[in-house]
């Protein structure tokens, strides 16, 4: 394979028979990506490449070869979920004392409950509970809501 000198967005064979695109050049270096894997490879400026024919290649090219990411896409945060449907069942269920609460609270919703005051919000419920109409009976340190 006679090696020349390769340009930027041109495909070019390696002496092995895999298909690359040339990437970047420079300080000495030759970035190509793999037209089969999508791999990234990095070789020094005397690396033989020969002409792209297909024909000579070793591997089948993929027909949507890798395109560039550009700059990354942060995810949003997701809204915490509400706790109010959550407490409220625990609630109306019964025999539960304020820590069991919170402990299980704490199981079902770890991620959107951090830097969050878990107590207050039971005794939140608890007051809009009474102000619906609820009674809240608290025995043994357990609290039952019934209507």
């Amino acid at each position: 394979m006679s090696s020349f000198e390769p340009r930027i967005a041109r495909d070019y064979l390696t002496p092995t028979g895999l298909p690359v695109r040339v990437t970047r050049l420079g300080d000495g270096l030759i970035v190509f990506q793999s037209l089969v894997s999508d791999n990234r490879i990095v070789a020094p400026a005397t690396y033989p490449l020969g002409p792209m024919r297909l024909n000579n290649s070793s591997f089948a090219v993929k027909s949507d070869p890798y395109q560039s990411r550009g700059p990354k896409s942060r995810k949003e945060p997701s809204p915490p979920k509400p706790l109010a449907p959550l407490i409220d069942a625990m609630l109306r269920a019964g025999n539960k004392t304020m820590r069991g609460i919170l402990r299980e609270l704490r199981h079902k919703v770890s991620v959107s409950c951090r830097g969050r005051d878990l107590e207050a919000n039971v005794r939140a419920r608890l007051y809009w509970l009474q102000k619906r109409g609820y009674q809240i009976e608290r025995k043994n340190g357990r609290m039952t809501a019934t209507a």
